[in-house]
């Protein structure tokens, strides 16, 4: 009875660790978990949810729950296998970068692996400023600032974006681009990179400016702008160097929000608006203006600079002109230039202008209006009136020539008419007999030259047209051949042969030896469809993905359309031209 009591507790022992080992088992397939490296963050950054299971699977995460709370920007998994005392042990890590949606508290979601499932996490997504590393802690983030949180439309507002890093990046850094609707954005220049020490910490920095002109009154939001890159593994010390391996990284700057207030009341409603933080006048003549004369041609050129405006902001400038002046314009230019506090357009207007009188002349005052942002005043420059001394034009007066004797002729005055030379009637005889023995003498020969030309010509049309015919029946007769043995080609359903009979038939029937492929050839011919079959034919040939196509149609095509072309459309006998250079 002990005995078989025995035997009986042992059987059972054995039961009790056989499933407890089940259960061991079962519980170690089923360990699938998640993690996050942040659990507080600003609503422009970014958090890494690392998935882990010790189960040997090809199976990948569902993350199709993550969408509704965050942006997923990438993923990428590692996977690890090893032995220790003889076991075997294995490890898989995914591992998502994500960005919230929302502020306040939010919950990463169960992800589910096969038939498991992860725990869920609560991150706080706060306002607080987590761009200072004092706080957060971040070895990235971006910060965003403007130079005025009010301004006035088309005012130039400066936006600065800095980045911050302190990891090692790749070169594929990528910045979202800058697009607002109603406002003009240019960047200006080109990054430029710094260091910089934050609370004790180094950091490399990246640096991009804006210029942003609102073209309408209300509210401008200037979204968030997105970094992204590659940090190498800190595991992969030759990562840098030999391979592209890392984690995806990106950052975001924080959303502004701008006031954007219309033009004062007070304003000029007959000028231009202008916003400038600084505006001034230049005038330049071609020549000085105490050489004037009647008749000269003089230039003045006026140019304006505007800070804080672009050159398609400015306004013409406006240069009257006062009696006593012809005006011409002359060419006109913009620039816009950048500097380190915006933009400065520049407008250049030249004016030609010819005085028609003597005396003195009065230009104008010229004014421009504009409103001086630094200020909140309305100002005007100007440039004063300005007065020219015209001087008479000098005629110039005709050299008198010095007579030898007192027997020169002397020369009438103005109300007399000098008194005809008597012509004698025996010098008009003589002159007018040896004119026309002149003029006998040149019909002569023209008549004989006349004779010789007709004799070296063809002496009818007839022979002519002989010629000509003789000529175009050699070339139709060579044309007719090369056609016979396209058709036969395209019978035999022959394509290769059939393309290289249609290159040659084409250039006899265009009268073009100097064809060297078969796509002018097409072009001259003028038929898309003729391009369409050709074009076919030579994808069957060469493709190499396996189409199925109706070869002996496409030959038979060919010939129909060749025949219409023949008896449609003659070849003309002029040079024709290729068509465009570059497809539509």
């Amino acid at each position: 009875m002990v005995g078989h009591s025995s035997r009986t507790l042992s059987i059972t022992f054995v039961a009790l660790s056989l499933l407890l080992s089940l259960l061991i088992s079962v519980g170690a397939s089923a360990d699938f978990t998640a993690s996050v490296n942040r659990t507080t963050i600003a609503p422009h950054e970014s958090l890494e949810l690392t998935l882990q299971t010790d189960e040997s699977t090809d199976e990948a995460p569902d993350l199709s729950t993550l969408e509704f709370n965050f942006d997923v920007l990438g993923t990428r998994q590692h996977s690890q296998t090893s032995y220790t005392n003889g076991k075997m042990s294995y490890s898989r890590k995914w591992i998502i970068t994500l960005i919230p949606k929302q502020e306040g508290t939010v919950v990463i979601p169960p992800v589910s692996l096969g038939k498991e499932k992860s725990q869920p996490i609560s991150i706080t997504v706060t306002k607080q400023n987590t761009q200072d590393p004092s706080i957060n802690d971040s070895p990235l983030f971006m910060k965003a600032e403007v130079s005025n949180e009010n301004i006035y439309v088309q005012q130039e507002l400066l936006l600065t974006v800095q980045i911050f890093y302190r990891i090692q990046l790749y070169d594929d850094k990528r910045l979202s681009s800058l697009d607002l609707d109603n406002a003009l954005v240019q960047q200006l220049g080109e990054a430029r990179e710094f260091d910089d020490i934050i609370s004790g910490i180094r950091y490399r920095g990246i640096e991009l400016k804006y210029t942003i002109h609102p073209q309408s009154a209300g509210e401008l939001i200037i979204p968030p702008l997105t970094f992204t890159g590659t940090a190498a593994e800190t595991q992969d010390p030759f990562g840098s160097f030999f391979s592209r391996s890392g984690r995806p990284v990106t950052a975001r700057s924080a959303e502004l929000k701008i006031n954007v207030k219309p033009s004062p009341d007070n304003y000029p409603a007959s000028d231009a608006w202008l916003p400038a933080r600084n505006l001034t006048l230049q005038e330049q003549w071609s020549q000085p203006l105490d050489t004037l004369k009647v008749g000269d041609a003089i230039t003045r050129t006026i140019t304006v600079n505007a800070d804080g405006l672009s050159a398609a902001q400015l306004p013409p400038i406006l240069m009257p002109q006062p009696e006593g002046v012809n005006s011409y314009p002359d060419k006109s230019s913009t620039e816009d230039r950048e500097t380190a506090n915006g933009i400065r357009g520049q407008r250049t207007d030249s004016i030609a202008m010819i005085p028609t009188r003597s005396g003195t002349i009065t230009l104008p005052v010229i004014e421009y209006t504009w409103f001086d942002t630094t200020s909140g005043e309305i100002k005007t420059t100007s440039l004063p009136e300005t007065t020219i001394t015209v001087a008479p034009s000098k005629q110039p007066i005709a050299p008198v020539i010095n007579q030898p004797s007192a027997t020169a002729v002397q020369t009438p005055s103005i109300n007399e008419c000098p008194k005809p030379t008597p012509v004698s009637a025996d010098s008009s005889d003589s002159s007018l007999l040896l004119w026309q023995i002149l003029s006998g003498v040149f019909a002569l020969l023209w008549l004989f030259t006349l004779g010789l030309w007709r004799f070296k010509q063809p002496t009818s049309k007839t022979e002519i047209y002989e010629q000509k015919t003789t000529h175009n029946k050699k070339i139709n007769s060579e044309e007719l051949a090369a056609f016979e043995r396209l058709a036969a080609a395209c019978q035999k359903e022959d394509a290769s042969q059939a393309l290289n009979e249609l290159k040659s038939w084409s250039r006899l029937y265009l009268n073009k030896g100097q064809l060297h492929s078969l796509a002018d050839s097409l072009k001259l011919l003028g038929s898309p469809k003729l391009e369409t079959i050709c074009n076919a034919l030579s994808e069957s040939r060469y493709s190499t993905h396996q189409k199925t196509v109706d070869i002996q149609n496409l030959l038979t095509e060919i010939i129909i359309e060749c025949r219409r072309i023949r008896d449609e459309k003659p070849p003309e006998k002029g040079g024709k031209s290729l068509g465009k250079l570059y497809p539509e």
